[in-house]
């Protein structure tokens, strides 16, 4: 009859371990979950002396301290994760300024660019027009020293003609 409560308590003992790790993974995974002996309690539904530090289950308080620690070297990772993301905006702000500056000059050039080949269109443009009026000047002027020639000419032919006749 011994082995029987020998193997009961046995039993029962392996249960409440595996409530007790339950209980801590999930005390692990919540952060909103406080990481004492009395959270425990309300999660595994054993007593507060199951947990005492001079029996079986001392191991308990160090499996706590070693979930509070992790989460004080948590936070000061996050804390060093977001300075160090802060950080990067601010390096990455600090380029984009820089970029957008340059930009703007690259941009300011090219207006300039722009406004000087306008002027330099517009004068060729006029030049080109004054060239092409010279030009109609110059065949009408052409074709009328053609007609003119060809009046001497003809004139020419007329005496030359009535003399030779």
């Amino acid at each position: 009859m011994g082995e029987y409560y020998d193997e009961k308590n046995k039993e029962t003992f392996d249960y409440n371990t595996q409530k007790i790790w339950e209980a801590l993974v999930a005390i692990k995974n919540d952060k909103k979950l406080p990481a004492t002996k009395a959270q425990l309690v309300k999660l595994t539904g054993l007593t507060r002396n199951t947990f005492n530090p001079k029996g079986v289950r001392s191991w308990v308080g160090g499996e706590l301290d070693n979930i509070k620690s992790d989460r004080i070297s948590d936070a000061e990772k996050m804390k060093v994760t977001k300075q160090k993301e802060t950080q990067n905006l601010n390096d990455l702000l600090d380029q984009s300024k820089l970029e957008i500056l340059h930009w703007f000059t690259k941009y300011s050039e090219s207006e300039r660019e722009l406004e000087k080949l306008r002027t330099r269109s517009k004068r060729d443009l006029e030049s080109l027009e004054w060239y092409k009026a010279e030009l109609q000047k110059e065949r009408e002027a052409q074709i009328k020293l053609h007609k003119r020639i060809e009046v001497m000419e003809s004139l020419l032919n007329d005496k030359l003609a009535d003399s030779g006749a």
